[in-house]
């Protein structure tokens, strides 16, 4: 076998139709027009992070579907496993919130061409030839019983590979209930290494109990309580989540954290909080997972750097317009070590 090296991530992309000038719905006449999508996110911040990303999904044969394909290869995806088939593209419209009001989102995605998937529609041991890493999320696993298959396909032929598999969370309420996420979570985590969540989806998704004497009124406590159970249940190596505090729509603060077992015991870690203003928020927890990988796959046993990375390119994230982080790794690397300087660089 070669150098591994190739990250691939399956899910939807969608058009991003978005308020100008923090406009409400109700107001416009005219939307922003972009494409985004958790798994697609990732894979277009990994490559201009440097590395070699492959984005699967299911993409109508019309001007729409040739538009999400132009977007991804304009950041260096490959798109090749991409298959074509049905009429509709997925649709998001995005209120974008300013002060005390909170940004919405409005999906219009139930009858999309992933949902039409099928297994036999992609070449599984081409496409995992030398795969480092897969990525998926539960808002594709939300998607619907073909896509759920698919994605099941996908992370065993990954784990088959000897690919890394990390798995985020990303419940959305507006897609389904818990009830309705709950078998679907359950079934995919024992092939995850890697996760994005925190002790909410833990004890409400999994359903892992808190011990009787955990103190339930420190969030600490309790998080590490069910997040040790978690990660000893499904043999993961990695749980990494955020801490985000809103002042405002356009003014947050967030930390990054990680949790693993090392030589048998329960280790954890955070960083420092940072405070700063948004642009566009959409797309935050994929720049911080994006930025997690691309730590790991620097050194998969240095947690404190991963976690360091995904925030500083989370924060970064939230000052792009779009779906998608598109800085390097220098420009994040500059930022880590900057301590908030934000004079123009000549």
């Amino acid at each position: 076998m070669g150098k591994r090296e190739k990250i691939i991530t399956f899910g939807e992309i969608m058009l991003r139709l978005s308020t100008p000038d923090y406009a409400t719905i109700d107001q416009t006449h005219s939307f922003l027009v972009n494409y985004g999508g958790g798994e697609a996110n990732v894979a277009i911040a990994l490559s201009h992070m440097g590395h070699q990303t492959c984005f699967l999904s299911k993409l109508p044969p019309n001007l729409l579907g040739d538009g999400a394909i132009a977007h991804l290869r304009s950041h260096g995806v490959d798109t090749r496993h991409i298959v074509r088939g049905s009429t509709t593209i997925g649709i998001y419209f995005l209120e974008t919130g300013f002060g005390g009001r909170p940004s919405k989102v409005i999906y219009n995605r139930r009858h999309s061409a992933i949902t039409r998937v099928e297994q036999s529609e992609f070449r599984w041991k081409e496409i995992f030839r030398d795969a480092a890493w897969f990525h998926v999320s539960g808002i594709t696993l939300a998607l619907g019983e073909r896509v759920r298959e698919v994605a099941l396909r996908a992370v065993r032929e990954a784990k088959e590979a000897g690919a890394i598999v990390s798995f985020d969370f990303n419940y959305r309420s507006t897609l389904w209930t818990v009830e309705e996420a709950r078998a679907s979570y359950k079934q995919f985590i024992p092939y995850a290494d890697v996760v994005f969540g925190n002790d909410w989806d833990a004890s409400t998704l999994l359903e892992i109990p808190f011990d009787a004497d955990t103190d339930l009124s420190s969030v600490a406590a309790k998080r590490q309580d069910v997040l040790k159970k978690m990660i000893e249940k499904y043999a993961l190596q990695y749980v990494f989540c955020t801490d985000r505090v809103v002042y405002s729509a356009t003014e947050n603060s967030l930390a990054g954290n990680y949790f693993t077992m090392r030589d048998g015991r329960f280790v954890s870690g955070a960083t420092a909080p940072v405070r700063f203003n948004i642009y566009d928020r959409i797309g935050g927890g994929d720049a911080f997972a994006s930025g997690v990988i691309h730590g790991l796959l620097k050194n998969y046993a240095d947690p404190d750097y991963a976690v360091e990375y995904g925030l500083n390119t989370s924060v970064l994230k939230h000052t792009i317009y779009g779906d998608a982080f598109t800085l390097s790794c220098a420009d994040i690397e500059a930022f880590m070590h900057s301590n908030g300087d934000a004079e123009v660089k000549r």
